[in-house]
């Protein structure tokens, strides 16, 4: 679609910030402190849609690969499709895939990997389901960076969790992902004075 066309419709949406830079679409939402950049040549379609709430809301058609993507841009929350889990465990690693959800709010995403990331501290978890749930997070944050968006602190709850699990989950090798990982341990760095569990509130 065209940059116009794209902030036309994203207008209807009360609360975001909506700007064309470089040729890039930034929908930047406040209430996540977190940014979705796309290329709008990579949006098929936007239309408004009905939420729960009732308040504006607009979907874009993201063309990912052979896929066309929901991104679903509410007042103060972004909704996404989880990516698959076969796509980030290693070739013949026997693990547990988790049921998936067919989207996911990003508060949701934030909520339920600080949840984990709290409870590991306080709770024994079973091996197998704390590996599960951690890939299940995983795919919701695959699914985040794949429509532009780069979650440091929901990241930040994962590597936390992810570092006190007995068992290690057989992931590909993910370039985009080690990049968001820097950003979490420059992030660190900048907060000396708080633990992982400070800087991700």
């Amino acid at each position: 679609m065209r940059s116009y066309e794209l902030t036309e419709a994203l207008a209807e949406v009360p609360g975001l910030e909506v700007t064309i830079r470089r040729g890039a679409l930034h929908i930047h939402v406040p209430a996540l402190g977190d940014t979705a950049s796309l290329d709008p040549g990579d949006v098929v379609e936007a239309a408004d849609v009905f939420v729960p709430t009732q308040a504006p809301a607009v979907q874009l058609d993201v063309r990912r690969g052979r896929e066309i993507l929901p991104l679903i841009v509410t007042v103060d929350d972004l909704v996404f499709t989880p990516s698959y889990a076969d796509d980030l465990i290693a070739e013949d690693a026997e693990l547990v895939v988790p049921a998936m959800p067919s989207l996911i709010a990003y508060s949701e995403m934030h909520r339920d990997v600080r949840a984990l990331g709290k409870a590991i501290d306080n709770e024994t978890l079973d091996p197998g389901m704390l590996a599960a749930t951690l890939l299940a997070h995983r795919c919701f944050l695959r699914g985040a960076i794949r429509m532009g968006l780069w979650p440091v602190r929901v990241a930040a709850w994962w590597e936390y969790t992810n570092s006190r699990a007995t068992e290690r989950i057989p992931l590909r090798e993910d370039a985009e992902w080690d990049r968001l990982l820097a950003d979490v341990a420059q992030a660190r760095n900048q907060n000396q004075e708080d633990d992982v569990r400070g800087f991700a509130r």
